[in-house]
């Protein structure tokens, strides 16, 4: 089978829920990965490859922050021109990678390229849903045109979260599935067992973190409130740095002197870099696209057994409510760190947690739904 996978992240980005899914498919199987463009980083044209699956960038559009672009792409004529680029652009690259033909699987996480998916012969098509799309900063009204097309024109949708389920079903898409996010449990739990990295020796005990991307959904004015109030508690931020966030991080790092950015890390030294912290923190603000969320790093946590302390910014997270330690407001956030940090965790519970969300188990069960409706459709 072939499987073509219409990406909104580039592949090397941090490890998300496509790169975990598709790189744990049948082996059998071939992928194509196909990445967005990002400005200011390496973007290949040309074909590369990584372990059985072949990646490359294309140049697809997606919501952009500079109100001079925003405009222009708000212009039919301007749209219709990039769907135009962009459809002999994929007609040339399915071509020359052997992925072009009826009965290739596309799928597909990026809205953007549902106005042509219908021009490119496919046996199926999925449309995996891992967040709200509409409630990213700077999203443009028309993008929601983009997203019911694809979530109505779909063979087979799946949502990441119960929310984000029940909304498209509220939008009338008839049939979804849920399969949450994972973890790659062994690796975690081998990369914990090493040791503490000597990177992280150098910060004074108690050590309390956050791993993953530094976004606008980050709560930055809660990080501070957390530096300043615990001023005897080292705090590690690791992970993209966006430039929506670099400013604020560059001011409350100067300002605070417990509070430190240590960069991205290795995702295979990853799990050591967790297991050094005392408390793991999830400060996500609370706000109309995370409440559909079901964050990697709730999964990564608990593989390492380390206290979770995070915000309820959506009601998914009270499912694991009786297992880490929930906020409703800064004033709970701040006292469940002290808490944790007294009482700490049943790191058996987390661990079990952690190991009954592999990411083999959701692939596995994402491959058999895309068997499934394959065959339905022959």
């Amino acid at each position: 089978m072939k499987v073509v996978c219409f990406s909104e992240i580039q592949f090397r980005y941090v490890r998300t829920r496509k790169q975990q899914i598709l790189s744990r498919f049948p082996k059998d199987w071939d992928i194509l990965f196909l990445s967005s463009v990002v400005a200011g980083k390496r973007n290949n044209f040309l074909p590369e490859r990584e372990g059985r699956i072949v990646h490359l960038c294309v140049p697809v559009f997606k919501n952009f922050p500079q109100k001079s672009v925003r405009f222009i792409f708000s212009l039919p004529p301007v749209r219709f021109l990039w769907n135009i680029l962009l459809f002999l652009w994929l007609k040339v690259v399915l071509l020359s990678t052997g992925f072009h033909g009826r009965e290739t699987v596309f799928y597909v996480s990026n809205i953007y390229y549902s106005a042509i998916l219908k021009l490119l012969p496919r046996k199926l098509m999925l449309y995996d849903c891992n967040d709200d799309p509409m409630e990213f900063p700077d999203v443009q009204k028309w993008a929601g045109r983009y997203f019911r097309s694809l979530a109505f024109s779909a063979d087979l949708v799946v949502a990441v979260s119960r929310g984000l389920k029940k909304k498209l079903e509220d939008m009338g898409v008839e049939k979804v599935y849920r399969i949450a996010n994972g973890v790659d449990y062994h690796l975690f739990s081998r990369s914990a067992a090493a040791g503490i990295p000597e990177e992280m020796k150098q910060f004074k005990r108690p050590v309390i973190g956050y791993a993953g991307a530094i976004a606008r959904w980050f709560d930055t004015g809660l990080l501070d409130r957390l530096a300043e109030e615990l001023p005897d508690v080292s705090i590690v931020l690791m992970g993209p740095l966006f430039e929506s966030r670099r400013g604020d991080i560059e001011r409350i790092t100067g300002a605070r002197n417990n509070l430190f950015y240590i960069g991205s890390k290795p995702y295979r030294q990853l799990g050591a870099y967790l297991a050094a912290l005392d408390v793991c923190l999830i400060p996500l603000v609370m706000n109309d696209l995370m409440k559909y969320a079901d964050p990697n790093k709730l999964y990564e946590y608990a593989a390492v057994g380390k206290p979770i302390v995070s915000m309820r910014f959506s009601e998914e997270m009270d499912r694991y409510g009786d297992f880490i330690y929930l906020s409703r407001t800064e004033d709970q956030f701040v006292d469940n760190v002290r808490t944790a940090l007294s009482i700490g965790a049943d790191t058996g519970r987390l661990r079990d947690f952690a190991r009954k969300s592999s990411w083999q188990a959701r692939a596995d069960r994402m491959a058999e739904l895309i068997m499934e409706h394959y065959r339905e459709e022959e």
